[in-house]
């Protein structure tokens, strides 16, 4: 059974860019400190990687739009914002049921990690 806390946290992970208080920060936290609950601690690394890759991608498109070669990924960049920003919101709903949520395009990153 998963308890009111559990679910917190796994929500928390994935939505807590939203309240501002931390894009990858909060899911690295929730990882370090519930290795112990496979629930939570499922919940949080696949929002640290999915939140990861967010900023890696985004860092990658502004320096090519700083070079002005990038200028034309920007829309990709507004395309994956919006997908995570989806991902997330699907997930923070899973794990409110009490349900396992894999983001779409990094099971394999997750499984190794």
């Amino acid at each position: 059974m998963i308890s009111g806390e559990q679910k917190f946290l796994a929500v928390l992970s994935h939505l807590a860019y939203l309240l501002g208080i931390g894009l990858i920060i909060v899911p690295l936290i929730i990882v370090l400190l519930k290795k112990s609950d496979p629930f939570v601690h499922e919940h949080a690394k696949q929002a640290l990687i999915a939140q990861a890759m967010f900023v890696l991608c985004s860092t990658i498109v502004m320096f090519l739009v700083h070079l002005l070669i990038g200028i034309l990924l920007i829309p990709f960049l507004c395309i994956i914002g919006a997908g995570f920003f989806i991902t997330s919101l699907v997930a923070a709903y899973k794990a409110m049921k009490g349900d396992s949520y894999d983001y779409p395009l990094i099971q394999s990153i997750a499984r190794n990690f």
